[in-house]
């Protein structure tokens, strides 16, 4: 390995480090009071840190570098909630919530080239550890607010109030005159925390797990806040870049795994621009089986397809306990895919969830061996072995594996009926 610790440049280089993620361990939720809430979470903590654990082992057999974010054994559930309420406001997503566990470090960081981007902010021992494994070669991916039209400071401004507002708050237009003395402490203090921090928050360019780099090609999911500050970004080496439509390239529902191969739950016609005359694995509905689609069905009232819990019963005790203090470790599992969200080792070896008979004919067909990894409670976490992972180090050069491309493709974010119609467009 070379002197610098982050390397990437193709999802199917041969992986040498990693960071996988960490959850609390079951002693964080023994201070709950009911018996079958305490059961219920300890047990999720104790399978999810056993699948963790054999991840390690497969990752470590197959030649990789580990290292894993690190929770206090000693920390308790308790410490984040007073009188009934939670008292943490996480600074990053909802307000309300008790911490999210550093279980998926892909949410937040990319390896580029030789650097190790920052798009987001997430739990604290995640950026820790990655400090200790190489903090000079990080960069935050974010930009001035000073840098923007006013214009568009309001427009981020008006998206960060939406995110953050719950039920109780003054309309946006009277957040500053508005009386807050009649509102509860905690929703107070949520309010006070926007007016003094909305205006100079990082703005984030994108999410990690929205970029994908393939050689020469960066294919960026639409979902961008700002395109012409992320044109601007330096990342050491000229990239095309790949601009497609919202949720057309997530890693929750496509996954290049070697190349002229991708596996994908949406339309193949999608990826003609951006794969031309790749083989590809098309997978409709097979991420959410029968039985758990029929199960997430009977809650939906409830739980609305946010989560679940596999191999457990439910409870209308244990939905308001979830939904009231652990929405940050949860997600919207109806609408993510954990099939094709798998981790490449190398072009020939493939960690997946689990093993259906379309993709194990694919993998055949492109001489790749599967390791099946379980990950049981994926759909409560939202999240799959991509998700828990992040790659730190790839052995591999930079290529160019579309060399008849000469320009980047580009499709307006939102505009469907554009894209539809057009495909896409040079992005000048």
């Amino acid at each position: 390995m070379s002197e610098n610790k982050y390397k990437f440049w193709a999802p199917w280089d041969k992986l040498k480090s990693v960071m996988l993620g960490n959850f609390y361990d079951p002693h964080f939720f023994s201070t709950i009071q009911n018996d079958y809430i305490r059961h219920s979470l300890s047990k999720i903590a104790e399978e999810t840190l056993e699948d963790l654990e054999y991840f390690k082992k497969v990752l470590e057999d197959f030649g990789c570098n580990v290292i894993q974010p690190k929770l206090n054994s000693n920390d308790t559930i308790d410490r984040y909630i007073k009188d009934g309420k939670v008292n943490y406001i996480n600074p990053f997503s909802r307000v309300r919530s008790v911490p999210r566990s550093p279980l998926q470090p892909r949410d937040c960081a990319l390896v580029i080239n030789d650097k190790l981007y920052i798009t987001h902010g997430d739990h604290a021992s995640i950026f820790e550890q990655l400090s200790l494994y190489n903090k000079k070669d990080q960069i935050i991916l974010d930009f001035e607010l000073d840098n923007l039209f006013e214009c568009q400071k309001q427009t981020l401004y008006e998206r960060y109030y939406t995110v953050r507002k719950t039920n109780n708050w003054p309309s946006l237009e009277k957040i500053e005159s508005e009386d807050l003395s009649e509102l509860d402490e905690l929703t107070r203090s949520e309010i006070n925390y926007f007016k003094k921090y909305a205006k100079q928050s990082m703005v984030h360019l994108i999410k990690a797990p929205c970029m994908t780099l393939i050689g020469k090609d960066l294919y960026i999911e639409g979902a961008l806040f700002e395109l012409d500050k992320f044109k601007s970004v330096d990342f050491g080496t000229d990239l095309r870049y790949n601009i497609v439509n919202e949720g057309g390239h997530s890693d929750g529902c496509f996954a290049p795994i070697k190349p002229g191969a991708l596996m994908t739950v949406k339309d193949p016609s999608r990826y003609a621009e951006s794969f031309p005359d790749w083989d590809i694995c098309y997978l409709p509905g097979h991420a959410k089986d029968g039985k758990l689609m029929s199960s997430l069905h009977q809650w939906k009232d409830k739980i609305g397809g946010r989560w679940y819990i596999e191999g457990q019963q439910i409870n209308d005790q244990l939905i308001n306990f979830i939904d009231t203090y652990l929405s940050d470790l949860t997600g919207f599992t109806i609408e993510t895919i954990f099939d094709v969200n798998c981790l490449v080792l190398d072009e020939n070896h493939i960690c997946v969830s689990n093993l259906i008979p379309e993709v194990e004919e694919f993998f055949k067909k492109h001489k790749i061996n599967p390791i099946v990894v379980p990950f049981r409670h994926r759909h409560f976490h939202d999240g799959g072995l991509h998700c828990i992972t992040l790659d730190l180090y790839r052995e591999g050069e930079k290529k160019d594996y579309f060399p008849n491309r000469n320009v980047s493709i580009y499709s307006p974010v939102g505009d469907r009926k554009y894209f539809k119609k057009n495909r896409g467009f040079v992005w000048n």
